[in-house]
């Protein structure tokens, strides 16, 4: 699917960033950290999200949460790391408020169960469902696992880029992935037994 054809929303508010010299904090830097990543996060928050508003304030909550966080961004080994890191987090909390809001339903996923299997767009409404699926279940799953399974499928980033974005170690950034996918499997076999084959090899393009 292409990626949404809108501009990314305003990034900060730059009154914010003079008043950020005033207090001296020289380390963060916007235009170095962040903007260069802007379309990065929006599009890894569109492919969790999928709904053009809830996209928007995602990355503006993501924006906030950097800002709150500059100096410890600017510090940190690897900032883009964090910076995607907090993006995911971000998604994640979208998906939960409209799951909430809406009972099971995933936001600007039209549910194709109810269609006809010999039509057209089957192939297509079937690889909806699984992402729907597949994301539904991950939105259920603890924090940090649900993150560093998100990282590792969406954004391809090594188990090392993830412990150093996550602050902790490459081994318990594995122990989450390998939990998460069990708990997938588990779920969606219970939940959707007719979905269980297309999660074997579950990777980016499952919700790309």
């Amino acid at each position: 699917m292409p990626e949404p054809g809108f501009e990314l929303p305003a990034a900060l508010n730059y009154s914010v960033l003079q008043r950020a010299q005033a207090v001296a904090i020289r380390e963060f830097d916007y235009n170095v950290l962040v903007r260069p990543l802007e379309a990065r996060m929006m599009r890894s928050i569109w492919r969790i999200v999928r709904q053009r508003e809830a996209a928007e304030d995602a990355l503006q909550d993501a924006l906030t949460v950097i800002w709150k966080k500059r100096l410890a961004v600017a510090r940190h080994p690897n900032p883009e790391a964090l910076i995607l890191k907090i993006s995911i987090d971000a998604a994640l909390d979208a998906t939960r408020k409209a799951r909430r809001r809406l009972g099971r339903e995933i936001p600007g996923l039209p549910d194709d169960r109810a269609g006809d299997p010999a039509a057209p767009v089957a192939k297509e409404a079937e690889g909806r469902n699984l992402r729907a699926a597949i994301l539904e279940a991950i939105g259920r799953l603890p924090r940090r696992q649900a993150t560093a399974v998100l990282l590792h499928i969406i954004e391809e980033q090594s188990y090392e880029e993830i412990a150093r974005g996550m602050d902790c170690s490459e081994t318990t950034v594995r122990v989450h992935v390998m939990r998460a996918r069990a708990a997938l499997a588990r779920r969606l076999a219970r939940q959707r037994p007719d979905l269980v084959a297309g999660l074997e090899g579950t990777g980016k393009e499952a919700v790309a």
